[in-house]
């Protein structure tokens, strides 16, 4: 089971950077096209709106992926003996969870405020 462990573990780390490297490039050209729009008022809404909108889309992102995580190493068995389970499995994917529903519940603040 460990073999499989790792085999998601690369796929999951893969599909994130690459997640994270599209999320940046769609960010950064869609903030350069804002930037470029003369009325300052409409051009601070639109960037404040697509800040709020990456942090709900991120911050979701990770708390789905942290609870996945974390119902993934309840359902499988991914160590050679019982007696390396603990609850430093558990750590990780709470962590992840909780940094993703901060994450998310900052966007949506950010949202409802403009």
């Amino acid at each position: 089971m460990a073999d499989m462990y790792f085999i998601v573990w690369e796929t999951v780390t893969s599909l994130m950077i690459m997640l994270l490297l599209v999320a940046y490039i769609v960010y950064s050209r869609m903030a350069a096209r804002y930037n470029a729009i003369a009325d300052e008022t409409k051009k601070n809404a639109r960037i404040g709106n697509l800040k709020a909108k990456t942090r709900m889309i991120l911050g979701g992102l990770l708390f789905i992926g942290g609870l996945y995580w974390l119902y993934f190493i309840q359902t499988h068995e991914i160590y050679i003996t019982k007696s390396l389970r603990g609850p430093h499995d558990m750590a990780p994917p709470i962590i992840m969870s909780l940094i993703g529903l901060a994450v998310l519940v900052a966007g949506l603040r950010q949202s409802k405020a403009q």
